[in-house]
Parts: structure tokens; C-alpha cells; sequence
């Protein structure tokens, strides 16, 4: 970048918060993910190819406008990020200037009465979930973690969580925003356009929700989002989950709630399993539901990767194959023993049998809760064993029939790869999600992969098995879209749709191409932004 150029910029954002200095940049080409793109150079350091042309980080909306309309005057382009989760996060075309949030970082208000919370892009789920217990409410903390941001999941990205069965997907829970359009222009989407409050990202008038976000969003590549109203739901629980220990699988709670139930179900057959989910679903009774594979339990309760060897062995034969666990509130002692009892007619007819493991081991019951309520650092102990992890199966928003498909499919080609020696070997059993979303209508999951990036026959083999599974998917009318090229997500009805007129308003708003949209809709495109 020119020095005169250089010198605009810092103008507006004052000299501490520019650069262009060499490491720095580096730093934000970073990426654990892109350990699984062979093509990418310097994969086994994991650096993206393109530098930013520099970093700036603006702290109000009035700055990021500027930077937006500079990049359009000069021909520059931009990408925004907040907690930068993520290869989407950075630059990957040349000549990005790159926002780093971080410095927009409140939590304005947490409305009580209307059950939303505004926020700002660097409010990450765990700030905003502590605030909101005190006030009886809680947020839908994606998979992510707690670390990752509410404004970005909700406007620009996805994330599945435990809460999904009563909270709903992020689209759901998105409502008024504050939006710098990739012109520069600001629009207030829903009420707060209208002076009217947060309350509501639909109106008065037409609602462009879903021209904003669809199912993925423009990760990044469609302007920035300054502010965000994320919906509240009620939370049962007590005020905060003090815990002592902060080494994965030894954190444990001070007092465990009296009011809530963790149950673990155990079935013959993966169908019984979701049924049992989807009749839960159907019930309303459910504040969380999870699929943790016994797979993943022995990888993330193990102190180190020495225990993680020790625990695949010797404790995950030990658990049933096909178990969730169902996470219950009671707002009052006879509300709890209504949803227990609903419960066991549930497993009844699903023929279901509830697991004393949690009842017997105090300190796996308080790990299993902290990870679903509070969705902490379980993630990076499961996948540092083998260094990187690669979700299979993900994104599907499908049928219950397509679940069940899905969840074998995956199960058996995951099992002949681990055989081989050039994935870590968890039995098939690496299933993560929800399982169930919003009451039984939706359903999710991912089986994890974890491999050694460093390694080129472990890398060769979680492509293979990738590729294997994407190809029986589009075979079988069951796209697993993430990690499809363009033109078989094209022949995915209805996410063809969607593409297609999200791209068509974004070429309306973005004339000049000025937002990095590599990543746009989910679909990496790293040198086109058509």
C-alpha cells in the first residue's frame, strides 16, 4: 500500500490502530483449519497465501464506514472479522485490508423484558452468558465454543449447539442489526430502523433477514455488522455456574444445580436413538439434547494425549454405542418430575435404557454438564491429539430418514479409514451435534475426524474419506454441502435457490466487488467473486 494511501487510513483510525508490519500480518494468516487444503502452501504451518495489505482495527460504526469507503475510492478490498474462528476469517484474495473488531467489544444492554441482548462483534457467548444468568436468561452458545462471537454466528455464519432443540438455529436468533453495507452505506435491519427498539429483525415492512444471512451468510463477505440484537431465552438454572479447575475433564462445579437432570440413554439401534430424539424433540421437554460419541467422551476427559490412548482403550468399550444425553431444567420440583416422567414414556417406547454412569461418577457428571450448558475448551482437548479434526457429515439440515442414512454411512467408511492407521482410530464413534433442532423438525450432525496435518498419508486419508462421503451424499440426494464444490452444491434444491438470489443481492449491494467474498454463502471461492 502506498504511503499516501497508508496515511488516509490512519487518518481515521489514528496510528496505534494501522499496520503493515510483516509478523503481524503473518499472524493473521494463521489458520489451524487450513491444515486439511493440500493445495494450500505452507500447509504444515498453516499459512493462507494472501497477506492483508493491512491490519486496522476501528472501534466505532463511524470508523469502519470510513474504512469501507476508502477501499471502494481506491479499489481496495475489505474483510471484516471478530473472534477470527475460522479460514473465513482471513484475507484470501490480494490487496484486503483486513478489520480486526476486537476493539468493538460491549455488551450494551441485556433486556430482561423483551429477551434479547445487544451486542457488539468481540461480545463472545461466554461474556454473555454469565450477564445472562443473573437475569434468568440464557443464549444458544454454538459448538464453537464460548470464545466465539454471538454477532457473527447470528448475522454472518452458522453453529449448531446443544440448545438448538429449544432455542433454534442462528437464523432464529437474530434480530434487529446494525449493518455497514459493502458501499458504505449504514442500514438498520428491522425495528431499530425504524426508532423502534431491537425487538425485531422483520420490519414494519419487508423483511430482508433472509436476503442478509439464509442459511450460512456472507462469513464476512458482505459488508460488516457493527450491532446485533441475539435473542434470550429463559433459563431455569441458578444465577452462575461457579466451578473450580480449569484442566479439561478435572473442572468441577462448586454446587451442582438441584433443579436440572442429565440423562443418558442408551438404544440397540441408531433408529430407536432418534426417535427417542425426535419424540424428546416433539415434547418440548428438552432444554438441551447432544450426541457426544463415546469416541469423543474418551478423547475430551483425557488429562493429556497419553490418558487419550489409555481412555480409547480401556474406557470407551466400556460405554454403549448409541447414547445422547438429554439435558433438563425444572423450574420447580414438580415441573422436573413432569419432564422425568415424560421422559421414561419416551425411552419406553423407543426402547431406551437410562445409563447410572452419570448418577455414579460425579465428576463425569459435572464435566458433562459444564460442556453442555457452558460449551468450554472440551473441543480443543478432543482434537489436540491428533492435531487437526475434520467434520464429516455436517450441515445436514434433513429429514429423519436422511439422519439415519447419514449416521450409518458415515459410521462404516469412517471405520475401514481408521483401520488403515492413517486416522485416529475412536471405533467410528467421533458423533457430535444436537442430533434434533427446534422441537423435532430439523436434524444435525458431525463425526469428527481427527488427523495429523504434518503427515501426508493421514492428510491423503481424511481427504479420501471426505471425498467418499460427499460423493455417497450426492448420490443418494443427501448433500452434505460444506464441503461440496460449487457445482454439486448448485444441484442441492433448495440451497441452489438460495444461492442464487443471495448472490444476485449481493451483486446489488457490493457493485464494485469491494468485500472479500471468498467464503460467501459457505462456498469457498478464493480467486472469483462471482
Amino acid at each position: 500500500m502506498e504511503i499516501n494511501l497508508y496515511k488516509k487510513f490512519e487518518s481515521v483510525l489514528g496510528e496505534e490502530n494501522i499496520t503493515q508490519d510483516p509478523c503481524t500480518l503473518d499472524a493473521y494468516r494463521y489458520q489451524w483449519v487450513m491444515a486439511e487444503h493440500g493445495e494450500i502452501p505452507d500447509t504444515a504451518i498453516r499459512l493462507l497465501p494472501h497477506r492483508a495489505e493491512c491490519v486496522v482495527l476501528p472501534s466505532t460504526t463511524e470508523e469502519v464506514q470510513a474504512v469501507v469507503k476508502l477501499c471502494n475510492r481506491y479499489g481496495l478490498k475489505f474483510k471484516a472479522h471478530s473472534t477470527g474462528w475460522g479460514a473465513h476469517a482471513a484475507p484470501h484474495q490480494p490487496g484486503v485490508v483486513l478489520m480486526d473488531l476486537r476493539r468493538m467489544n460491549r455488551l450494551i444492554e441485556i433486556n430482561e423484558k423483551d429477551m434479547y441482548a445487544l451486542v457488539e462483534p468481540y461480545v463472545i457467548w461466554g461474556q454473555l452468558q454469565e450477564m445472562a444468568f443473573k437475569k434468568g436468561l440464557n443464549c444458544c452458545t454454538i459448538g464453537a465454543g464460548s470464545c466465539a462471537s454471538p454477532l457473527a454466528s447470528c448475522t454472518s455464519g452458522w453453529g449448531s449447539a446443544h440448545f438448538n432443540v429449544s432455542m433454534g438455529y442462528s437464523q432464529r436468533n437474530v434480530l434487529g442489526v446494525e449493518w455497514v453495507l459493502p458501499n458504505g452505506e449504514v442500514l438498520r435491519l428491522g425495528s431499530p430502523g425504524s426508532g423502534a427498539g431491537w425487538i425485531s429483525g422483520d420490519g414494519p415492512g419487508p423483511s430482508l433477514r433472509g436476503a442478509m444471512r439464509g442459511l450460512v451468510g456472507g462469513v464476512g463477505g458482505f459488508g460488516v455488522f457493527t450491532k446485533c440484537a441475539v435473542r434470550l431465552y429463559h433459563w431455569g438454572g441458578p444465577p452462575s455456574l461457579p466451578s473450580k479447575g480449569f484442566v479439561v475433564g478435572e473442572e468441577r462445579l462448586v454446587d451442582y444445580p438441584s433443579n436440572t437432570k442429565i440423562i443418558m440413554p442408551s438404544f440397540e439401534t441408531v433408529e430407536d436413538m432418534h426417535q427417542a430424539m425426535s419424540k424428546i424433540g416433539e415434547s418440548e421437554i428438552a432444554d438441551a439434547v447432544v450426541i457426544l460419541g463415546r469416541g469423543l467422551l474418551a478423547l475430551a476427559f483425557a488429562p493429556d494425549n497419553s490418558g487419550s490412548v489409555d481412555m480409547l482403550r480401556d474406557f470407551l468399550p466400556m460405554l454403549p454405542k448409541y447414547a445422547f444425553n438429554l439435558f433438563l431444567v425444572g423450574n420447580t420440583p414438580d415441573e422436573l418430575e413432569y419432564k422425568l416422567a415424560v421422559t421414561d414414556k419416551i425411552l419406553e417406547a423407543t426402547r431406551g435404557e437410562k445409563l447410572d454412569i452419570l448418577d455414579q461418577d460425579e465428576a463425569l457428571r459435572d464435566a458433562v454438564l459444564l460442556a453442555i450448558v457452558k460449551v468450554g475448551n472440551v473441543a480443543a482437548r478432543t482434537f489436540s491429539t491428533a492435531g487437526s479434526f475434520n467434520p464429516l457429515g455436517s450441515h445436514m439440515f434433513s429429514s429423519f430418514r436422511n439422519w439415519v442414512k447419514m449416521h450409518k454411512v458415515v459410521e462404516k467408511l469412517k471405520k475401514e479409514y481408521c483401520a488403515s492407521g492413517n486416522i485416529l482410530d475412536d471405533s467410528g464413534d467421533g458423533t457430535w451435534g444436537p442430533g434434533v433442532m427446534d422441537q423435532g423438525h430439523n436434524w444435525y450432525f458431525e463425526n469428527e475426524v481427527a488427523f495429523d496435518h504434518t503427515v501426508p498419508e493421514s492428510k491423503k486419508a481424511m481427504s479420501g474419506l471426505t471425498d467418499e462421503v460427499v460423493a455417497w451424499g450426492v448420490e443418494n440426494n443427501i448433500p452434505s454441502w460444506a464441503a461440496m464444490p460449487e457445482d454439486q452444491q448448485l444441484d442441492a434444491v433448495p440451497r441452489n435457490v438460495e444461492l442464487h438470489y443471495s448472490a444476485k443481492f449481493r451483486n446489488a449491494l457490493d457493485p464494485n466487488e469491494t468485500s472479500d467474498s471468498a467464503f460467501f454463502t459457505g462456498i469457498y471461492r478464493p480467486e472469483s467473486q462471482s
